[in-house]
């Protein structure tokens, strides 16, 4: 187990880490390059760049150096995050620290504010949006009918249950690059950081719809956890978010699959993330893509800690563990011995808990030991919880991976 006395480290970031945070695209830049490739949606050439959808967070110096930092399939390397540095608070960024400043998780109540006004939830007006977008959407009406009976078992309506079917597999049948910077353009609007960019009529209604509509359908589909693949193309300045250590979001919609072996219109792109899973769903069942992908999609503030960089031909391999670091209004930071194993009880409970879908959204932190929920609380995500009033502890009374089970629930 790694050392529950870890120091935090007392280095500012490089120079080397200075140079390309400041000379990172502003959220202006991106704002007016996510307007373009929406206009321009099916232009290959004004796609936006990886690097658009990243938000750096913060590092974890040295981190190559420590002993388990290879360890990206395991919860052990979640300890090192109290050594970590948050960018915000960097001193050496200057004016583009507020560029750098963490942007929470409020995107499913901000997309219901931006739906006020426009045309009313339906499922005829999701249809209609859709056909507005994709001439040919009946193909994704079909799939929806023959799935939409999932969400109705879990005590859905019947209204919702098709909205939720039919918005995954539009989603999925190759829209999923509007969508994503749809999603990306929301969250950076919503910051005001170029005013002649923040003008709500900028944004397809109609995506915003299918966006919300997506969002709630995928609260109700279980977690995945486990190991999935997901092919990218970086370029030189891309890849250099992607440093061991590193800290970031993806502010996108994110497929992965969780073999990637038969996925080959994909492997020709020249980078293959290997991504421990955490709170992606599983959509299969739901979706329009190719029968030998097995997708899984990460929502948009999906945090990461990158673990491992391999540099090869012809492609390099980056190994990234999802992470809950707290970055919303409602937080439980949740102990329990059992957590990450499959048959776990609570799993569902968890799981529910996030259903609140648009109306708030519900982060957890899954700890299975006091060592690790302490090391986070003692880190700079964890002593931002201790200012929010929302923020809550679940634990278990007895947990038998520690030295003595029967008091560790009242010594955290």
């Amino acid at each position: 187990m790694a050392s529950s006395k870890l120091k935090k480290s007392s280095n500012t970031i490089s120079e080397e880490n200075q140079e390309r945070l400041l000379g990172r695209y502003d959220n202006n830049d991106v704002l007016k390059h996510a307007q373009l490739a929406m206009d321009s949606f099916g232009d290959k050439k004004k796609k936006l760049r990886q690097r658009m959808y990243v938000q750096p967070i913060g590092q974890i110096s040295n981190f190559e150096k420590l002993k388990h930092s290879k360890s990206y399939n395991n919860e052990i390397v979640e300890q090192y995050l109290e050594q970590a540095i948050l960018y915000e608070n960097e001193v050496s960024l200057r004016e583009k620290r507020d560029e750098y400043a963490i942007i929470e998780d409020d995107f499913g109540p901000l997309l219901e504010k931006k739906l006020k006004g426009g045309a009313p939830l339906s499922f005829e007006n999701l249809r209609k949006a859709c056909q507005q977008l994709d001439k040919n959407s009946d193909v994704h009406y079909q799939k929806s009918k023959q799935t939409y009976r999932y969400f109705v078992e879990r005590g859905i309506s019947e209204e919702d249950a098709r909205s939720y079917a039919m918005a995954i597999a539009f989603y999925s049948g190759g829209y999923s690059a509007l969508v994503s910077t749809s999603a990306n353009y929301v969250v950076r609007m919503e910051r005001k950081v170029a005013e002649m960019y923040t003008d709500d009529e900028k944004l397809n209604s109609h995506a915003v719809m299918l966006m919300h509509y997506l969002i709630k359908g995928l609260s109700h589909i279980d977690f995945y956890w486990g190991v999935v693949t997901r092919y990218v193309n970086l370029d030189k300045d891309d890849k250099k978010d992607y440093k061991p250590g590193e800290i970031l979001t993806w502010l996108q919609f994110s497929s992965a699959d969780k073999g990637g072996q038969d996925m080959t219109h994909f492997k020709e792109r020249n980078t293959v993330f290997k991504i421990a899973s955490l709170t992606g769903r599983a959509i299969r069942y739901f979706s329009n893509c190719a029968d030998e992908e097995d997708e899984v999609l990460f929502l948009p503030h999906s945090c990461f800690l990158v673990c491992q960089v391999i540099e090869s031909e012809p492609q390099r391999q980056i190994f990234l563990r999802q992470i809950e670091l707290g970055l919303s209004k409602y937080v439980i930071l949740w102990v329990d011995d059992n957590i990450f194993d499959e048959d776990w009880g609570n799993k569902r409970l968890m799981e529910r808990a996030t259903t609140q879908g648009a109306r708030v959204n519900v982060h957890f932190i899954p700890k299975s030991n006091t060592d690790s929920a302490l090391s986070f609380l003692r880190s700079e995500f964890g002593q931002r919880m201790k200012e929010k009033e929302s923020f809550r502890i679940v634990t278990d009374m007895k947990r038998t991976n520690e030295n003595d089970p029967s008091t560790a629930g009242a010594r955290l």
